[in-house]
Order: structure tokens, then C-alpha cells, then sequence
């Protein structure tokens, strides 16, 4: 996206940057028209950060991430979708709230995602029968939402994107981390990963709480911000 001569960044982060920056209750009462970089923890429907793009497309601006991004993102049936089309290598999954027909897809051990998009439980994994159960009465609030399971092959890491930009050699983590920025424009979340036999699979993509950004990720983040904003557009 190209063409806005100023970048106004809405973040609920205390970023250290020069650039242009409101917090997101200020933004929210404004009719600032700018184009908006929207630099929040969390982008899920009905969570401020969902609000501050959804203000910014009300008033007419160009923002990152857009709503439809951000819901989509938040929505891991629809992520998976979106990712693959993209070329982002990510496992088979099953999204259903029967036990029965999850042992009919997988063998164990089987990794699952909440499908409810207010959930804030990362994933669980399963090695046996009673697990399994246990795992999807949890995660599925019991059996009012579906789950997400998918084969669990390999080891399961978690990392931080910060606008596409990831601290781990793990395989290809870096390049799936580039790439679903690319598709998403998230400038924060945090990407479940499957690593087995050299390469890395997609498996969900979560908000990241505040209390888990470093120091060192908030200085990357500011210096990325500040990059942008010098630039007066964003990729």
C-alpha cells in the first residue's frame, strides 16, 4: 500500500520512536485522517485494537492491519486457508467437536486449538484417549465451539512476529513468519509452529498478552515503526 504522505501509529505499546503516535482511546474519540498504523497486542473482534482499524476504515483511512485481516487472522480454519493459498506450508487439520471423529482422522499424538476466537489458551496436546477428551472439553469450553486438531509429528514452538520478523533458526520459521505478515499485515502476534524433519508447519496464530513483550521486542518494534514512518508508506 503506497500513496499517504503521513503515518499516524495508534499502539497501546510505549514504543520509543519519534514518529507520530496516540494511544488508542485517544484515537477513538479523533477524526484524524492519516494513514493509520495500528501497533496493538491484540486484534481480535471486540478487543480495542480491532476498534482502532474498524475506526480508521469509518473515517476513510488506509490502515494496517484492515478488519478484515485482523478477523480473518483470529479465525484459524479461515487463517489455515488463507495461508496455504499464499504458500505457507501448514498441517492437516479437522475442525469438529466429536472425539470420535478426531481419532478416525489422526493418530496420536494429536495437537488442538481452540476454534472460539475469545480464547486465550494456545493449544493442547493429546497422547491418548482420555487426554484427547480432556484437551477438547477445555478448549471447546465444553462442547460449545468446535476445535481445531491437527497430527502432531514433530516438536511445537512458539514465536513472536514482529512485523514479519521472528529470533529463532528453526528451519523455515523465518520465512513462514514473513509470509503471513505479507498475507495478514499483523505487525504483532504470536505463531504456533510444527518442526519436524528440517522443515516448519504453520499450525495457529494468537494475540500476544503485554507482559510478554521484552525490552529488546520493543525496541525492534520501534525501530520498525520509526523506519515506516520516515518513509511516509508502508509495504
Amino acid at each position: 500500500m503506497s500513496g499517504a504522505s503521513c503515518v499516524l501509529v495508534v499502539s497501546n505499546i510505549d514504543l520509543k520512536t519519534n514518529a507520530p503516535i496516540t494511544k488508542p482511546l485517544t484515537f477513538l474519540k479523533s477524526s484524524v485522517r492519516d494513514f493509520i498504523l495500528n501497533v496493538n497486542n491484540d486484534y481480535r473482534y471486540m478487543k480495542i485494537g480491532y476498534y482502532v482499524s474498524l475506526h480508521a476504515e469509518i473515517l476513510g483511512n488506509k490502515v494496517v492491519p484492515t478488519t478484515e485481516n485482523a478477523l480473518d487472522a483470529y479465525r484459524l480454519p479461515v487463517m489455515l486457508v488463507r495461508a496455504s493459498k499464499n504458500g505457507i506450508p501448514a498441517m492437516p487439520y479437522l475442525v469438529t467437536d466429536s472425539v470420535k471423529q478426531i481419532m478416525t482422522e489422526f493418530d496420536f499424538p494429536i495437537v488442538m486449538f481452540a476454534v472460539n476466537p475469545f480464547s486465550f489458551n494456545g493449544f493442547q496436546t493429546a497422547k491418548n484417549r482420555t487426554a484427547l477428551y480432556r484437551a477438547v472439553k477445555s478448549l471447546s469450553m465444553n462442547y460449545r465451539y468446535a476445535v481445531c486438531a491437527q497430527p502432531l509429528r514433530g516438536e511445537m514452538i512458539s514465536v513472536k512476529s514482529l512485523f514479519g520478523e521472528c529470533a529463532t533458526e528453526h528451519g523455515n520459521v523465518k520465512e513462514i513468519a514473513e509470509k503471513v505478515y505479507e498475507t495478514f499485515n499483523l505487525p504483532v502476534c504470536k505463531l504456533h509452529i510444527q518442526h519436524f524433519d528440517g522443515k516448519a508447519y504453520l499450525c495457529g496464530l494468537q494475540p500476544l498478552k503485554v507482559e510478554e513483550f521484552s525490552p529488546s521486542d520493543v525496541n525492534m518494534i520501534s525501530k520498525i515503526v520509526s523506519r515506516f514512518s520516515e518513509k511516509g508508506w508502508f509495504d
